[in-house]
């Protein structure tokens, strides 16, 4: 399973800087909006060290970890949603991804220019997050259309989507995002069809300098907004940490890239409630990324379709215990193998080893 995670916000405020301190993609950052207008794509390794940890002890061959893609899009300005600034295309670049990374600034400069000429987080995420709405509003509108075009016989499934898309428009229209209204299970199965972005979750980044880290007023309210929406907050000098990945010289007063990157990919994995299984032989040791709640069923077949088809049973050893006695010869002399059955509910960390008949 491969996360696809979008970087937006306004122009300026240090996206590209972000997206290259997570992934040390090379990409242009200049100080004025709209440095970047094509997207900024790349794929990084999940740091997860008990990967290495069990590759250490197996002496597997390959090493396969779980990937995300970051897509950095230029910024967004009010209008974005009707085309001002490129914006709905732009906002076409991310509708695919499964969670957005909001960048916000929250830190003076006065050489380096902010659309509104001074800093006001709460005020930013707003205009962002109206953008995002009035997008959906226009796709929601525009599917509605579609759809009764296409279907002049209206079918008992076009009906359902159209009652769906038409309760969204309704919410759309009262500045509700999505992913805060509780559908039903069916309804959820059609909106996500559609990739509507306030549909998706989010988290913050406070993009800090490294002088304010500390009682930064920009911070503390983007913290307490944050709060009482229930979105995480990730915050770090990217700029700093941009610096410091490049220049071994730089003298490292805040988080290495490393560090960053697993901060994001630890909110992005509490976000989607995503989880790590693992599958290990001489020839691979392999992360496999899953969400939480899936079936010993459900992984054989993400390992392989023969597995699902011939299941008999899986062989699970927990992590600690494979580390704690140094391999699988040693789990089973302590006892510590243990064995499920199809309906057995994957935990994170298991290594899983798959009985089946071809």
């Amino acid at each position: 399973m491969q996360i696809d995670c979008g970087i937006i916000g306004l122009p300026n405020v240090g996206k590209s800087t972000v997206f290259s301190a997570l992934t040390n993609a090379p990409v242009k950052i200049a100080n004025f909006p709209f440095c970047t207008i094509h997207p900024n794509i790349s794929v990084v390794q999940i740091p997860d060290l008990r990967i290495y940890q069990l590759t250490d002890i197996v002496s597997s061959h390959e090493t396969i970890h779980g990937k995300i893609k970051f897509v950095d899009i230029a910024g967004l300005i009010k209008g974005a949603a009707q085309g001002i600034g490129i914006g709905s295309k732009i906002l076409n670049h991310i509708r695919t991804t499964k969670i957005l990374c909001h960048v916000v600034r929250c830190f003076d400069d006065n050489q380096i220019a902010h659309v509104f000429n001074d800093i006001d987080p709460c005020r930013d995420v707003g205009i962002v997050n109206t953008e995002l709405i009035l997008f959906d509003i226009l796709q929601c509108e525009q599917s509605i259309c579609n759809l009764q075009k296409k279907y002049k016989l209206i079918n008992e499934n076009i009906e359902q989507q159209l009652f769906v898309l038409k309760k969204c428009l309704d919410y759309l229209y009262d500045g509700v995002f999505l992913r805060r209204v509780h559908f039903s299970k069916t309804e959820r199965t059609h909106i996500e069809k559609f990739n509507f972005l306030t549909n998706k979750p989010i988290v913050y980044f406070a993009n800090v300098d490294e002088k304010s880290v500390a009682n930064n007023i920009y911070l503390n309210k983007l913290s307490a907004f944050a709060s009482n929406d229930g979105i995480p907050l990730i915050s770090c000098c990217a700029m700093l940490s941009l610096l410091n990945n490049r220049d071994d010289h730089v003298k490292i007063t805040m988080k290495p890239r490393t560090t960053i990157l697993y901060d994001m990919v630890s909110a992005i994995f509490s976000v989607l409630d995503l989880c790590t299984f693992f599958t290990i032989n001489l020839h691979m040791t392999r992360a496999w990324i899953y969400v939480g709640g899936m079936t010993a069923l459900e992984a054989a077949n993400k390992v392989h379709s023969d597995f699902k088809k011939g299941f008999i049973r899986v062989q699970i050893i927990k992590f600690d215990d494979f580390i704690l006695y140094h391999g699988e010869l040693g789990v089973k002399k302590a006892g510590k193998i243990c064995y499920g059955g199809k309906d057995y509910c994957v935990k994170d960390g298991d290594i899983l080893k798959f009985l089946f008949q071809v």
